[in-house]
């Protein structure tokens, strides 16, 4: 029997267009040269044409650990640390992929790196019953982030991971049968993609050849489709440039809007305070931002909370504070929680107008592909707008302690025998066990069981869907709490029997999403791309069941006040 050749894994980074040398594809202090230089290694015989290879040979360092403990145990005082970087440039049809061992990747100028190049590939190539592992971050306020692995294989579904409208970032399985590329194990695919093959760099050139190929020249599974529709974004390009300058003036509440404020008059659909995937919550105590040698405290995870720490640094808040200024996280001894990153990188934006969508999110931006954008859109358009229909008053300022949902929802009723209020009212199921469940804030005699919320995020958005959903199967699937409901409405009513006959209709007719804005937000345009995705799947789910979706929009004019300094 023949001895099985070793195998190595290699982790395959796609270079952009348009470099003129190998040298630009290094971040500035690793090109040859500089300070921390990479050289250039001699080829031996054999390797394909136009393949070169740089190395970076670190000096040895004492980790940290060792030498606090060193005055404990005397022997931690020879323990060194040595990571070596290594960059293998390999031409392929015509593009250049950058093989990066040890710390290799971290010399690279990402501006040059063909982000999501990995996760396209997987998207078009991966068996969706065949994924072990599966990361993404919700690109919105709450910056929830999951990484879910079933060592043994499992189907996409069996993840329970709902990756519409999420940014993924990592994917981890196995190859579709029809896919002609030899075994290569378990596939990794990010911004690049890592795969275990011989030691033999022309056995990797053919396995990248095909890779190529099958990334540019075939479509995304409808399991991975939402990978292409988010467009990453250069960080040199104009485009760029101009979101940061509207980010900017939306952070710093610097005034003005298009060609005479200085930026573009884009819609600002979410800001929020997010915290990179390296801070880890539960140690976490307070939070730094740095200017130079100058530094702010702060510590509560909040917009406003960053604000006042930045306006107290010296010196004036421009575009260039989003990468000059850092923030970093500490935990209870005062020590680094996280890695001091630029400021942009603690932010989820996504700005944009009737035609685009553009997003920030881990320091890196996106934008929406326009066909998925439209197609969005015209399925939100399906959802019948009720607001003339309902004709719900408006969220006035009632006095101090006077103005949450369940006093709308009291207020709402004013005057009116259409329309009756259940908020606080909770179904339980007449016998054994069972959650309680509230059917709905307002019910109207034409059917509409009303949730109401207001928009604060998308998290509340999240958890208004949802109780819509679970109000009309519970009606519909459990005896119980459908009499839970028609007793509760016939204790409220007695004057307008159209109510009742509302309240027993099987499925519930109409399940109405009452959204109350304090601003212009128009609905559902106005709302952030994933709760845009998240009503359109709840609107599915609602259909399901029998009833129909409809939308509400209530106005504000009370408007909560912002979080003053240091409260």
């Amino acid at each position: 029997m023949a001895p099985s050749k070793s195998k190595l894994r290699f982790n395959c980074f796609l270079l952009r267009d348009g470099l003129d040398s190998y040298d630009r594809a290094f971040r500035v202090q690793y090109r040859p040269g500089n300070s921390q230089g990479m050289r250039r290694l001699a080829s031996g015989e054999g390797v394909p044409e136009g393949c070169v290879a740089y190395l970076r040979e670190n000096s040895e360092k004492v980790p940290a650990w060792a030498r606090l403990l060193t005055p404990t145990f005397s022997e931690l005082e020879a323990i060194k640390n040595v990571s070596h970087r290594l960059v293998i440039f390999l031409p392929v049809h015509g593009r250049t992929f950058a093989v990066c061992f040890g710390y290799g990747s971290s010399t690279l100028e990402w501006s040059h790196i063909e982000a999501n190049f990995g996760l396209r590939f997987a998207a078009r190539t991966f068996d969706s019953n065949a994924v072990s592992g599966i990361a993404s971050r919700r690109i919105d306020a709450s910056a929830r982030s999951q990484w879910v692995q079933i060592p043994s294989n499992s189907s996409i579904s069996g993840f329970e991971v709902e990756l519409e409208g999420e940014f993924t970032r990592k994917l981890v399985g196995d190859l579709e049968d029809g896919v002609e590329i030899p075994e290569l194990g378990a596939v990794v695919a990010t911004d690049s993609v890592s795969f275990k093959l011989d030691t033999d760099l022309r056995s990797v050139y053919d396995v990248l050849a095909q890779m190529l190929q099958a990334t540019l020249q075939s479509e995304a599974s409808q399991d991975l489709a939402f990978i292409d529709s988010l467009e990453p974004l250069r960080a040199t390009s104009d485009i760029v440039r101009r979101l940061e300058q509207r980010l900017a003036q939306e952070l710093f509440e610097t005034a003005g809007t298009g060609p005479a404020g200085g930026t573009d008059p884009w819609d600002v659909h979410l800001l929020a305070f997010a915290p990179p995937d390296d801070l880890s919550i539960e140690n976490l105590h307070d939070f730094v931002a740095i200017k130079g040698s100058d530094s702010q405290e702060f510590e509560e995870m909040s917009l406003e909370s960053l604000r006042s720490a930045i306006s107290d640094l010296p010196g004036r808040s421009t575009v260039g504070s989003l990468k000059s200024v850092k923030v970093q996280a500490r935990d209870d001894n005062g020590e680094p929680a996280s890695q001091a990153k630029p400021l942009k990188h603690w932010l989820v934006f996504e700005a944009g107008d009737g035609q685009r969508r553009y997003l920030l999110t881990l320091g890196k931006w996106y934008a929406l592909a326009e066909g998925y954008y439209e197609k969005l859109d015209e399925d939100l358009a399906r959802i019948e707008d009720v607001t003339a229909l309902l004709n719900l008053r408006t969220w006035d300022d009632w006095g101090p302690g006077k103005n949450h949902e369940k006093h709308y929802n009291e207020n709402a009723t004013e005057g009116r025998s259409d329309l009756i209020c259940l908020d606080r009212y909770r179904l339980f199921p007449q016998e054994g066990d069972g959650d309680q469940v509230e059917a709905c804030d307002l019910l109207h005699e034409d059917g509409h069981l009303i949730h109401v919320k207001h928009y604060t995020g998308s998290q509340t958005l999240s958890h208004l869907f949802s109780q819509g959903f679970v109000a009309a199967q519970t009606i519909v699937s459990d005896d119980s709490y459908r009499d839970a409901f028609i007793k509760a409405v016939k204790s409220i009513n007695s004057v307008n029997p159209r109510l009742e006959e509302a309240a027993r209709a099987r499925p519930p007719r109409y399940i109405t999403y009452a959204i109350a804005f304090d601003g212009t937000q128009s609905l559902p345009q106005g709302l952030p791309t994933f709760s845009k995705v998240n009503l359109r799947s709840f609107a599915r789910r609602v259909r399901m069941v029998g009833s129909v979706p409809t939308l509400a929009r209530i106005q504000m004019t009370y408007k909560p006040e912002k979080k003053k300094k240091g409260k």
